[in-house]
């Protein structure tokens, strides 16, 4: 079976980063026995293609070939040291080498010692096996009930402009662009190849707040919230207000159509978002990504980038997702995640919250993944060593949805839910 030209991008990657990437899911109670889990993924195999899988270069095309299985190569047991935190744990567990050939690229770690009411389960694979929806309907197929079908992405939803627009941020984002300002040089290359993953988390009522009160999505707020921390990382790092523009993101999307959740592979493109870091209100940050990702969601660019992954020579539609990665068409890439599964357990234990890790592609030096489940909001920061104060992205993201709660408690929501245009602020 061919892969498609984004598991071969992903499998290629020429990134000193390995292409790991995960979920995290924190337990309360007893730890169970590694025999149990082991047991329990073994039962699921046959219902998980995703799981039996491996890439290989096959006659100068990536292919999914069979792989090799042995529950006991892939799940494995962490001792943490007492008193560590979870995120320490995770820290620790992100990058460790994933089972190599002929297994299949992914492994779990039962994680307990660092607390004695907490344990962990982190599942990782390379990213070439799958993409964050289906990561997410492989979980909740393992801890929870069916998941119900996704959105649907329109069949005939083929736009000639939409493509042109692919292809041009293909092609513009590999020229110096407004993130080769001087304001944002500081978040390219060299990549060290060694990265660390922080995680904070917040009440999800919170975003949600902002988003009623505004009538915008979650995914806005949390791109919002985004480019106030970049804005405050390029101001500390001494650029002037006047010298900050706005700063490419890429934002995955699923080209995924109802019913395909637990299909194997990369089903997803990249939107190129402008965050307006230049301005100084919250609020008006948070119009102009509305504005930008409604945009994008309305170009129909899900279904054309699916079009275009099926009919174009693979070379062709390989090299566009490798430009659509690369830095240097957006230099931080930004994903969201729900897992709306209402309730995840495992052996009598509830998940009290799940985070979604990421890996950091060709040239890129900052990560972030914004998940959701429950009541409970998780942001995870995977950075390189080489950007320490990208440590501080998460904190002061917490911080940035303060201030759009603040922002949009203050009379700027109209009674049609629309967003009112922000008012005129002094800096």
């Amino acid at each position: 079976m061919y892969a498609n030209s984004v598991d071969a991008a992903y499998y290629r990657s020429r990134s000193p980063h390995p292409q790991i990437v995960g979920t995290l899911l924190r337990f309360r109670g007893a730890t169970p026995g590694l025999g149990l889990l082991r047991d329990h993924f073994a039962a699921h195999l046959a219902e998980q293609p995703v799981l039996r899988q491996r890439l290989e270069d096959v006659g100068g095309r990536t292919c999914r070939v069979p792989a090799e299985m042995r529950t006991e190569n892939h799940v494995r047991h962490h001792a943490a040291p007492s008193g560590r935190t979870w995120g320490e744990v995770a820290d620790a567990l992100h990058t460790l080498p994933l089972p190599p050939p002929p297994a299949a690229p992914w492994d779990v770690w039962l994680a307990d010692g660092h607390r004695a009411d907490e344990w962990l389960l982190f599942f990782r694979s390379h990213h070439a096996l799958t993409d964050g929806t289906g990561r997410a309907h492989l979980i909740t197929s393992l801890f929870g009930s069916a998941p119900p079908p996704g959105p649907p992405v329109s069949r005939g939803g083929f736009s000639l402009r939409c493509a042109v627009r692919l292809l041009t941020d293909a092609v513009t984002g590999l020229f110096p662009g407004p993130a080769a300002a001087p304001a944002w040089r500081w978040l390219y290359g060299p990549a060290s190849g060694s990265s660390r993953l922080t995680c904070v988390s917040l009440p999800y009522e919170r975003l949600s707040q902002v988003g009623r009160a505004a009538g915008v999505t979650t995914n806005d707020v949390y791109l919002a919230a985004m480019a106030g921390v970049l804005r405050r990382l390029a101001l500390d790092r001494g650029c002037g207000p006047d010298e900050l523009g706005d700063l490419p993101v890429s934002m995955p999307m699923s080209t995924r159509r109802a019913g395909e959740e637990s299909r194997p592979g990369n089903h997803l493109t990249m939107a190129r978002v402008l965050l307006p870091c230049h301005l100084s209100d919250p609020l008006g940050r948070l119009v102009r990504v509305h504005r930008a990702t409604t945009r994008a969601k309305r170009q129909g660019r899900a279904a054309t980038s699916r079009f275009l992954q099926e009919h174009v020579p693979h070379r062709i539609s390989e090299a566009v997702t490798r430009a659509l990665m690369d830095a240097r068409t957006a230099p931080v890439s930004c994903n969201y995640v729900p897992y709306r599964e209402p309730e995840l357990s495992f052996d009598g234990s509830r998940v009290l919250d799940v985070t979604s890790v990421g890996a950091l592609m060709d040239g890129h030096l900052l990560y972030t993944a914004l998940t959701y489940h429950r009541s409970v909001a998780r942001l995870a920061v995977v950075h390189d060593a080489v950007l320490p104060d990208a440590a501080r992205v998460g904190h002061l993201w917490t911080e940035q949805i303060d201030a759009l709660l603040g922002a949009t408690g203050a009379g700027t929501h109209t009674g049609s839910g629309a967003l009112a245009p922000p008012k005129a602020r002094t800096r």
